[in-house]
C-alpha cells in the first residue's frame, strides 16, 4: 500500500501536454498575456479559472452559451443604443403623431426584422420572453402573454398586450403580426381591443408565394397600404386630383376611357367588369348579400349618384339610388347600366324611378328565375 504525506497531497500536480492554439485563440488570451507578462501557461490557467466562475449556476457549457447569448439580445442599454446610433430620444406625443397617422399602412419586413430578429426568435415562448424583456428595459409598460398549441408550428394562438401607451401598443401588435405571418405562417383571425389592453386571435394559413401579405394582416393593419403606394408612385396626380375634387366640393364624376368612349358615342356603357374585377370572379358567382354592398360602394366612388342605401336582409332586398339628374335620358340610362349588373347577376328584380330616386326592389316574388321587369312610374 503506497503512503501519500498531507504536504505531498497539496501540491498541484502538473500535467505536461503539447496544445495548439491558433492566431484567433492567441488574440482572445492577449490580455492575460500581456497581465503575466508573457507566460501562456499562467495565462491559460487564469482563464480556465474564469472560465470556472461564469459556468457557476450553469449545468453544462451549453447552457453558460444559451445564458450569454439571452444577456447579448436583452441587455442592452439606452446609452449603448444611443451611441451606436439604433436610437434616438424622442417626446411620446411626437411618436403617438408619427403612429397615428402612419396607421393603415403595413411597415416594411426589414424594419419588423430590425426589432425581431428571426434567427434568434424561433419559439413562440422565446418570442414572448424577448418581448418582455424589451417592454420592460425599454420602457415600453406593455405586458405580453401567449397561448398556443405548438412552440414551433402553432396552428392557433392567442396572444394578450396590456398596459402601455395605446398608440405604441398597436404599432407593437402590427410588429409581431407581420413577423408571425412571416415566419410562423400565422394569420390575424381577428382583435378585440380595450382600453389599456388588446386580444389577437391568430390561425395557422397556408403562404402560396414568400412575399405574399397575409390576408388577416393586411384587413386589420394595411387597410390604407394601396393608398400611399399609389400617392407616393404619383404624387402631383393625386394632389391635382384631390385639388379638384375639393375645389368642386365632390360634384365631379370618375370614369375610365372606354365608359367615357361609349357615352360619347351614344352608346350604353357596360359598367359589369368593374364588379368582377373588383370581387374576383363573375357576378353570376356573387351572391346577393355581397354584391349589393359591393355596389354601393363602387357606384359611391365613382360619383355617379349622391347617394345609396341597401338592405341585406334576407326576403326584402332592395337598393335605393338617389341622384340629382334632371333629364329623363340620363336617368334611364342610369337605369338600364346598373340593371345590366343584376341581370348578369342572374337576380330577379323590379326596378322603378320616381323624381330622384331610383329604387331596385329584390323581395320580388312569382317572377321566373333570371327574369326582370322593369316599371317607370
Amino acid at each position: 500500500m503506497n503512503y501519500v504525506s498531507k504536504k505531498e497531497k497539496s501540491r498541484p500536480v502538473l500535467i505536461r501536454k503539447n496544445i495548439s492554439l491558433d492566431e484567433a485563440h492567441l488574440q482572445k488570451l492577449q490580455p492575460l498575456l500581456e497581465k503575466h507578462n508573457g507566460n501562456l501557461s499562467a495565462a491559460v490557467r487564469e482563464a480556465i479559472d474564469l472560465l470556472s466562475l461564469a459556468l457557476e449556476g450553469h449545468e453544462t457549457p451549453e447552457g453558460m452559451a444559451e445564458s450569454l447569448k439571452k444577456k447579448e439580445i436583452y441587455s442592452e442599454t439606452w446609452e449603448e443604443l444611443i451611441q451606436r446610433g439604433e436610437c434616438i430620444l424622442m417626446s411620446q406625443q411626437v411618436l403617438s403623431w408619427l403612429i397615428k397617422n402612419a396607421s393603415g399602412r403595413l411597415m416594411d419586413s426589414d424594419v419588423v426584422y430590425e426589432l425581431i430578429n428571426p434567427y434568434r426568435i424561433t419559439t413562440i415562448s422565446e418570442l414572448k420572453e424577448y418581448l418582455n424583456c424589451r417592454s420592460k428595459r425599454r420602457g415600453w409598460k406593455i405586458q405580453i402573454s401567449i397561448s398556443c398549441n405548438d412552440e414551433i408550428e402553432p396552428e392557433y394562438a392567442t396572444m394578450d398586450f396590456v398596459g402601455g401607451d395605446r398608440d405604441f401598443r398597436e404599432l407593437l401588435i402590427e410588429i409581431v403580426c407581420i413577423f408571425l405571418a412571416r415566419w410562423m405562417n400565422l394569420d390575424v383571425e381577428s382583435v378585440y381591443r380595450k382600453s389599456n389592453s388588446s386580444t389577437i386571435y391568430l390561425r395557422s394559413f397556408v403562404r402560396h408565394d414568400p412575399q405574399e401579405i397575409a390576408p388577416g394582416v393586411w384587413k386589420y393593419f394595411g387597410s390604407k397600404e394601396v393608398l400611399y403606394r399609389e400617392v407616393e408612385r404619383k404624387p402631383e396626380f393625386w394632389i391635382t386630383l384631390s385639388e379638384l375634387y375639393r375645389s368642386f366640393n365632390y360634384q365631379r364624376v370618375d370614369i375610365d376611357k372606354n365608359l367615357f368612349e361609349a357615352l360619347v358615342g351614344g352608346k350604353l356603357p357596360d359598367i359589369t367588369k368593374y364588379f368582377e374585377i373588383k370581387a374576383g370572379r363573375s357576378l353570376h358567382e356573387i351572391p346577393l348579400p355581397e354584391l349589393l354592398p359591393l355596389f354601393k360602394r363602387l357606384v359611391m366612388a365613382s360619383q355617379l349618384v349622391s347617394d345609396v342605401e341597401v338592405c341585406t336582409e334576407k326576403g326584402q332586398e332592395y337598393i335605393k339610388i338617389l341622384h340629382d339628374y334632371s333629364d329623363e335620358k340620363v336617368v334611364s340610362k342610369l337605369v338600364q347600366m346598373f340593371s345590366n349588373v343584376f341581370e348578369m347577376g342572374w337576380h330577379t328584380f323590379r326596378v322603378s324611378s320616381v323624381s330622384e330616386l331610383i329604387i331596385f326592389d329584390f323581395s320580388v316574388s312569382g317572377l321566373p328565375e333570371r327574369y326582370s321587369s322593369a316599371s317607370f312610374s
